[in-house]
Protein backbone atom coordinates (compact mmCIF):
# COMPACT_ATOMS: atom_id res chain seq x y z
CA UNK A 1 0.00 0.00 0.00
CA UNK A 2 1.65 3.51 -1.15
CA UNK A 3 1.00 6.63 0.76
CA UNK A 4 -2.16 8.75 -0.16
CA UNK A 5 -2.44 12.19 -0.69
CA UNK A 6 -6.00 13.13 0.80
CA UNK A 7 -7.27 16.27 -1.11
CA UNK A 8 -10.31 17.09 0.70
CA UNK A 9 -11.96 19.90 2.01
CA UNK A 10 -12.26 20.21 5.57
CA UNK A 11 -13.84 22.66 7.89
CA UNK A 12 -10.72 23.09 10.41
CA UNK A 13 -10.70 23.62 14.27
CA UNK A 14 -7.49 24.49 15.39
CA UNK A 15 -5.62 25.28 19.14
CA UNK A 16 -7.67 28.02 21.34
CA UNK A 17 -4.89 28.02 23.35
CA UNK A 18 -7.13 27.04 26.45
CA UNK A 19 -6.76 24.70 28.89
CA UNK A 20 -8.60 23.71 31.94
CA UNK A 21 -7.15 23.65 35.53
CA UNK A 22 -4.73 23.44 36.69
CA UNK A 23 -2.82 25.15 33.87
CA UNK A 24 -5.52 27.29 33.30
CA UNK A 25 -8.98 28.30 35.03
CA UNK A 26 -11.53 27.94 32.40
CA UNK A 27 -14.30 25.22 32.61
CA UNK A 28 -14.45 22.33 30.01
CA UNK A 29 -17.72 23.83 29.28
CA UNK A 30 -15.88 26.82 27.89
CA UNK A 31 -13.88 25.28 25.54
CA UNK A 32 -16.64 23.25 24.35
CA UNK A 33 -18.44 25.77 23.46
CA UNK A 34 -15.32 27.85 22.31
CA UNK A 35 -15.19 25.24 19.47
CA UNK A 36 -18.93 25.17 18.93
CA UNK A 37 -18.96 28.76 17.82
CA UNK A 38 -16.15 27.94 15.30
CA UNK A 39 -18.27 25.38 13.65
CA UNK A 40 -20.71 25.89 10.38
CA UNK A 41 -22.94 23.07 10.76
CA UNK A 42 -24.32 23.34 7.36
CA UNK A 43 -21.09 22.27 5.52
CA UNK A 44 -20.76 18.80 4.57
CA UNK A 45 -16.83 18.57 4.64
CA UNK A 46 -15.40 16.30 7.24
CA UNK A 47 -13.49 18.37 10.12
CA UNK A 48 -9.98 17.96 10.82
CA UNK A 49 -9.11 18.52 14.33
CA UNK A 50 -6.02 19.54 13.52
CA UNK A 51 -2.38 20.66 15.84
CA UNK A 52 -3.62 19.44 18.83
CA UNK A 53 -1.58 20.28 21.80
CA UNK A 54 -3.54 19.40 25.09
CA UNK A 55 -6.07 16.78 25.60
CA UNK A 56 -8.69 18.97 26.86
CA UNK A 57 -8.91 20.96 23.81
CA UNK A 58 -8.96 17.97 21.51
CA UNK A 59 -11.72 15.88 23.52
CA UNK A 60 -13.64 19.42 23.46
CA UNK A 61 -13.43 20.01 19.77
CA UNK A 62 -14.64 16.41 19.10
CA UNK A 63 -17.50 16.97 21.36
CA UNK A 64 -18.18 20.08 19.52
CA UNK A 65 -18.24 18.30 16.35
CA UNK A 66 -20.34 15.17 17.65
CA UNK A 67 -22.53 17.47 18.80
CA UNK A 68 -22.88 19.37 15.62
CA UNK A 69 -23.87 16.42 14.01
CA UNK A 70 -20.99 16.76 11.77
CA UNK A 71 -19.83 13.31 11.63
CA UNK A 72 -16.72 11.62 12.97
CA UNK A 73 -13.94 14.09 12.66
CA UNK A 74 -10.27 13.57 11.80
CA UNK A 75 -8.02 14.07 14.87
CA UNK A 76 -4.21 15.22 14.22
CA UNK A 77 -1.80 16.45 16.56
CA UNK A 78 1.82 18.32 16.85
CA UNK A 79 4.61 16.67 18.93
CA UNK A 80 8.15 16.16 19.44
CA UNK A 81 10.68 13.80 18.38
CA UNK A 82 9.66 12.10 21.72
CA UNK A 83 6.27 11.53 20.66
CA UNK A 84 4.83 14.06 23.14
CA UNK A 85 3.09 17.49 22.75
CA UNK A 86 4.00 20.25 24.25
CA UNK A 87 1.83 19.40 27.39
CA UNK A 88 3.78 16.05 27.65
CA UNK A 89 0.50 13.97 26.52
CA UNK A 90 1.97 10.94 25.26
CA UNK A 91 0.62 10.05 21.17
CA UNK A 92 -0.82 6.62 22.20
CA UNK A 93 -2.73 8.18 24.78
CA UNK A 94 -3.62 10.75 22.37
CA UNK A 95 -4.94 8.03 19.72
CA UNK A 96 -6.18 5.86 22.41
CA UNK A 97 -9.10 9.00 23.42
CA UNK A 98 -9.25 9.83 19.59
CA UNK A 99 -10.08 6.37 19.15
CA UNK A 100 -12.86 5.68 21.79
CA UNK A 101 -14.38 8.96 20.89
CA UNK A 102 -14.93 7.79 17.49
CA UNK A 103 -12.13 9.74 15.23
CA UNK A 104 -12.41 8.73 11.78
CA UNK A 105 -8.57 9.15 11.32
CA UNK A 106 -5.61 9.80 13.93
CA UNK A 107 -2.32 11.74 12.33
CA UNK A 108 0.41 13.90 13.24
CA UNK A 109 1.30 17.64 12.32
CA UNK A 110 5.03 17.44 11.82
CA UNK A 111 7.49 16.80 9.28
CA UNK A 112 7.27 13.46 7.13
CA UNK A 113 10.05 11.78 8.63
CA UNK A 114 9.56 12.17 12.09
CA UNK A 115 5.91 11.42 11.24
CA UNK A 116 6.60 8.39 9.78
CA UNK A 117 8.81 7.28 12.72
CA UNK A 118 6.22 7.87 15.55
CA UNK A 119 3.31 6.32 13.17
CA UNK A 120 4.87 3.36 12.89
CA UNK A 121 5.25 2.92 16.80
CA UNK A 122 1.33 3.62 16.90
CA UNK A 123 0.59 1.31 14.30
CA UNK A 124 0.51 -1.43 16.07
CA UNK A 125 -2.62 -0.29 18.38
CA UNK A 126 -4.49 1.70 16.02
CA UNK A 127 -7.75 0.71 15.05
CA UNK A 128 -8.26 4.15 12.54
CA UNK A 129 -6.45 5.40 9.75
CA UNK A 130 -2.94 7.25 10.10
CA UNK A 131 -2.14 9.88 8.95
CA UNK A 132 0.41 12.98 9.00
CA UNK A 133 -0.28 16.67 7.58
CA UNK A 134 2.42 18.99 6.77
CA UNK A 135 2.65 22.39 4.52
CA UNK A 136 -0.89 21.91 3.85
CA UNK A 137 -1.17 18.73 2.54
CA UNK A 138 -2.67 15.73 4.24
CA UNK A 139 -1.26 12.00 3.57
CA UNK A 140 -2.76 8.77 4.91
CA UNK A 141 0.10 6.68 6.01
CA UNK A 142 0.22 3.02 5.03
CA UNK A 143 0.01 0.11 7.30
CA UNK A 144 -2.00 -3.10 7.97
CA UNK A 145 -4.44 -2.80 11.48
CA UNK A 146 -3.01 -5.31 13.78
CA UNK A 147 -5.55 -7.91 15.76
CA UNK A 148 -5.96 -6.73 18.93
CA UNK A 149 -5.16 -8.73 22.49
CA UNK A 150 -9.15 -9.25 23.61
CA UNK A 151 -7.43 -9.80 27.04
CA UNK A 152 -5.24 -6.37 26.78
CA UNK A 153 -7.50 -3.43 26.80
CA UNK A 154 -6.16 0.10 25.87
CA UNK A 155 -7.27 2.68 27.82
CA UNK A 156 -5.47 6.28 28.92
CA UNK A 157 -4.77 9.13 31.42
CA UNK A 158 -4.69 12.50 30.75
CA UNK A 159 -1.02 12.17 29.48
CA UNK A 160 -0.05 8.97 29.38
CA UNK A 161 -1.88 5.45 27.84
CA UNK A 162 -2.31 2.44 29.87
CA UNK A 163 -3.40 -1.18 29.80
CA UNK A 164 -5.89 -2.87 31.38
CA UNK A 165 -6.87 -6.49 31.69
CA UNK A 166 -10.31 -7.67 32.86
CA UNK A 167 -9.12 -8.93 36.06
CA UNK A 168 -7.15 -5.80 36.92
CA UNK A 169 -6.96 -5.29 40.86
CA UNK A 170 -9.05 -2.17 40.92
CA UNK A 171 -8.13 -0.14 44.24
CA UNK A 172 -10.47 1.12 46.73
CA UNK A 173 -13.08 3.22 46.02
CA UNK A 174 -12.42 7.02 46.81
CA UNK A 175 -15.24 9.24 47.01
CA UNK A 176 -14.50 12.78 46.07
CA UNK A 177 -14.42 14.41 49.35
CA UNK A 178 -11.82 17.37 50.35
CA UNK A 179 -9.09 14.77 50.38
CA UNK A 180 -9.30 13.74 46.95
CA UNK A 181 -5.94 14.52 45.97
CA UNK A 182 -4.12 13.10 48.72
CA UNK A 183 -6.23 10.02 48.34
CA UNK A 184 -5.24 9.80 44.45
CA UNK A 185 -1.94 10.35 45.25
CA UNK A 186 -1.62 7.45 47.65
CA UNK A 187 -3.61 5.43 45.53
CA UNK A 188 -1.06 6.16 42.72
CA UNK A 189 1.46 5.12 45.18
CA UNK A 190 -0.44 1.65 45.62
CA UNK A 191 0.36 -1.73 43.67
CA UNK A 192 -3.05 -2.21 42.41
CA UNK A 193 -3.26 -1.91 38.70
CA UNK A 194 -5.93 1.01 38.13
CA UNK A 195 -7.61 3.69 40.77
CA UNK A 196 -11.72 3.87 41.12
CA UNK A 197 -13.20 6.73 42.10
CA UNK A 198 -17.14 7.06 42.97
CA UNK A 199 -19.22 9.60 41.69
CA UNK A 200 -22.28 10.17 44.11
CA UNK A 201 -23.59 13.59 44.00
CA UNK A 202 -23.25 16.32 41.52
CA UNK A 203 -20.90 18.38 43.40
CA UNK A 204 -18.22 15.33 42.98
CA UNK A 205 -18.09 16.17 38.88
CA UNK A 206 -16.74 19.20 39.96
CA UNK A 207 -14.40 18.08 42.78
CA UNK A 208 -13.18 15.26 40.24
CA UNK A 209 -12.95 17.62 37.66
CA UNK A 210 -9.91 19.59 39.48
CA UNK A 211 -7.83 16.80 40.84
CA UNK A 212 -7.60 14.72 37.90
CA UNK A 213 -4.86 15.78 36.15
CA UNK A 214 -2.88 13.72 39.98
CA UNK A 215 -3.94 10.32 37.63
CA UNK A 216 -1.75 8.60 36.17
CA UNK A 217 -2.87 5.08 36.25
CA UNK A 218 -6.23 3.40 34.49
CA UNK A 219 -9.18 5.21 35.55
CA UNK A 220 -12.32 3.48 37.20
CA UNK A 221 -15.22 5.60 37.23
CA UNK A 222 -18.42 4.59 39.12
CA UNK A 223 -22.05 6.04 39.71
CA UNK A 224 -24.89 4.00 39.73
CA UNK A 225 -26.71 7.50 38.55
CA UNK A 226 -25.92 7.87 34.65
CA UNK A 227 -26.02 12.04 34.53
CA UNK A 228 -23.29 11.50 36.96
CA UNK A 229 -21.51 8.84 35.44
CA UNK A 230 -21.62 11.11 32.28
CA UNK A 231 -20.99 14.21 34.14
CA UNK A 232 -17.37 12.68 35.54
CA UNK A 233 -16.60 10.84 31.61
CA UNK A 234 -17.31 14.62 30.10
CA UNK A 235 -14.66 16.18 32.12
CA UNK A 236 -11.82 13.23 32.58
CA UNK A 237 -9.40 14.29 30.11
CA UNK A 238 -8.33 10.55 29.46
CA UNK A 239 -9.78 7.38 28.59
CA UNK A 240 -11.91 5.76 31.63
CA UNK A 241 -13.23 2.10 32.36
CA UNK A 242 -16.49 0.77 34.46
CA UNK A 243 -16.30 -2.12 36.28
CA UNK A 244 -19.74 -3.27 35.47
CA UNK A 245 -19.99 -3.31 39.57
CA UNK A 246 -23.47 -0.90 39.48
CA UNK A 247 -26.83 -1.14 37.94
CA UNK A 248 -26.84 1.36 35.28
CA UNK A 249 -28.37 -0.40 32.09
CA UNK A 250 -26.73 -2.01 29.27
CA UNK A 251 -27.85 0.68 26.92
CA UNK A 252 -26.91 3.71 28.42
CA UNK A 253 -23.49 1.96 28.96
CA UNK A 254 -22.85 1.48 25.35
CA UNK A 255 -24.47 5.39 24.63
CA UNK A 256 -21.51 6.49 26.85
CA UNK A 257 -19.15 4.27 25.75
CA UNK A 258 -19.67 5.56 22.14
CA UNK A 259 -19.08 9.34 23.17
CA UNK A 260 -16.60 9.24 25.50
CA UNK A 261 -15.07 5.88 24.61
CA UNK A 262 -15.93 4.34 27.97
CA UNK A 263 -14.50 0.75 28.72
CA UNK A 264 -17.10 -1.35 29.94
CA UNK A 265 -15.66 -4.52 31.83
Amino acid sequence: MKEAVVPLARQVLGPLGLDVEPAQEHTFEELVEAYRARLDPTRPDPVHINCMMTMAECRAAMLAVGEAGLGAPWVSWACDEDGESATRVEMLAALFVAEGMGAAAFGLNCRRALAEEILAGLAPYAHIPLFYTWDGALTLWPYTPQPRDPDVIPCASPTAPCFLTRTVDVGEELECTPDLLEDIIEAEDDPVGAVKIAILERDDVDIFAQHQYAIRKALCLWSDVPELLEGALRVYQGRAFYDGTGALEPEELDRLSRKYGLIVL
